[in-house]
This record gives structure tokens, sequence and C-alpha cells, in this order.
């Protein structure tokens, strides 16, 4: 694998998230650490418009590619939230971002109208969205997950699939499985191992094989950290985990 395709998680930094330091001043720890792709969080963010700001400045003196993760629906009732999805695309193009992250949310059909809107604001907004499978049984089982990516398909939509390796083990699905399953929607990797008992851990100390699954994904895609390290020492034994693979 290749460093250029490492992505760094704020999560990683969850101490200092909680402890309220700006993700921009993380941003200066991954370029330190030899990485150019950082993934900012949304719910974190305090200050949307200074914080915005101060990463797009962060991103050009850095030469540094941000995704966004948003813990939002892109449905709800089965309606399209074509105005919030519009408000996240356009922090994202505010911060020097063209890669941002939701959840599907409520939906039971994708029709046409709803899929010309967002090919729409991607290309406004010069953004491109996936969505992902989380932890919940609404977004996180992969038949329904497949069933909406295969709607997209047939409209010719701008959605593509970040496949959470972990997150399949909170809906006791087979990360191995639904790899093969989702292999050609899959643009974007978030990488974690998980314990027994459902806790995040280190990689090589939970039961993800996530070495195989990697395998099993398509080649070159960004993978990114998405689990607390704790210090900046341990994020690079992480990092080197990685690389060695």
């Amino acid at each position: 694998m290749e460093k250029n395709q490492l992505v760094i998680n704020t999560l990683v930094f969850l101490n200092e998230l909680k402890k309220g330091l700006d993700q921009s001043v993380m941003m200066d720890t991954v370029h330190e650490l030899g990485i150019n792709n950082i993934e900012i969080r949304r719910e974190y963010i305090k200050d949307f418009e200074k914080e915005i700001a101060t990463i797009k400045e962060k991103s050009k003196l850095h030469n540094m590619n941000i995704f966004y993760s948003v813990p939002e629906w892109v449905y709800k009732e089965n309606k399209l939230l074509a105005h919030d999805i519009e408000k996240y695309f356009k922090e994202a193009y505010e911060m020097n971002c063209h890669n941002v992250k939701l959840n599907i949310g409520q939906y039971k059909e994708v029709n046409n109208e709803d899929i010309q809107r967002i090919n729409e604001l991607s290309k406004k907004y010069e953004v491109k969205m996936t969505v992902e499978n989380d932890q919940t049984s609404l977004n996180g089982k992969v038949q329904s997950i497949n069933q909406f990516l295969c709607q997209v398909k047939k409209h010719k939509g701008n959605i593509t699939f970040t496949f959470d390796i972990g997150n399949w083990f909170f809906q006791d699905e087979d990360p191995l499985e639904n790899a093969e399953l989702l292999n050609e929607f899959v643009t974007y990797i978030h990488l974690k191992d998980i314990s027994k008992e459902r806790n995040n851990v280190l990689l090589n100390e939970g039961v993800i094989e996530w070495k195989k699954v990697l395998d099993k994904l398509p080649k070159g895609l960004p993978i990114a950290i998405e689990y607390p390290c704790e210090t900046k020492e341990k994020l690079q034994l992480e990092i080197n985990k990685i690389l060695q693979d």
C-alpha cells in the first residue's frame, strides 16, 4: 500500500476532540507524520465560519486533501433532504474539500428527480458524494445498501460507497462477503479493528481480518484510519502496520 492512499480521520485524536481542539490544528500533526489526506468530522466543528476558513488555509499550506464526514441522512421519511445536502456540499467547497460522506437514512426508492438534483449539486460544488455503512440497523445492513446503490447506478447517480470494514461487525455481517457484493461501488475505505466486546481497538488486537478484507476491495483507493489512537506515537505505529501490509 502506498503512503499517499492513507487518510487520517480526526477521530484518531479523540481525546483532543473532546477537549475542544480545532481540527485545523490536527492538520499540522498529520502533516508532520507525512500524510497529505485528512478527514474532518462535522460533528466536532464548533465555529463553522472560522474553522472552515482555517481548514482551507491549512489545506493549501500543507497541500492536503480534505475529506468531510457528515453524520447526517440523505433521506428522511422517504424524502430527499436536498436543502441539507446543499449546505454540506457548500461547507465542503468552502474548506477546499471535494469528498463528502453521508448516511442513506430513511428511503424506499430512489427516483430520477432525486438523482438529477444530487448530480447538479455535485457538479455545482465540485464534490463527490459517498454513503457509508454505519453501526445502525437502518444504515448498516448490506442488503438495503446494495439495493440503494443499484438504484443509484440505474439512474446514473453520482454517489459511491465508503466501505467501513469494522462496522459490519455491529450487524453480525461478514465484511469479506460484503466486500465481494459491493466491490463495484466502493471508492473509499474506513479501516478499524473491533474487539469481541464491540469496542474500537488497535489493528490486530480485535476480531476483524482487515488485511483479508482489503485484499477483496479495489486497489489504490484512499483508506482512512478511523479509530482513537491516543498519542501521535501510537498513530505512527498504526501507520507502519498498514504500510507494511
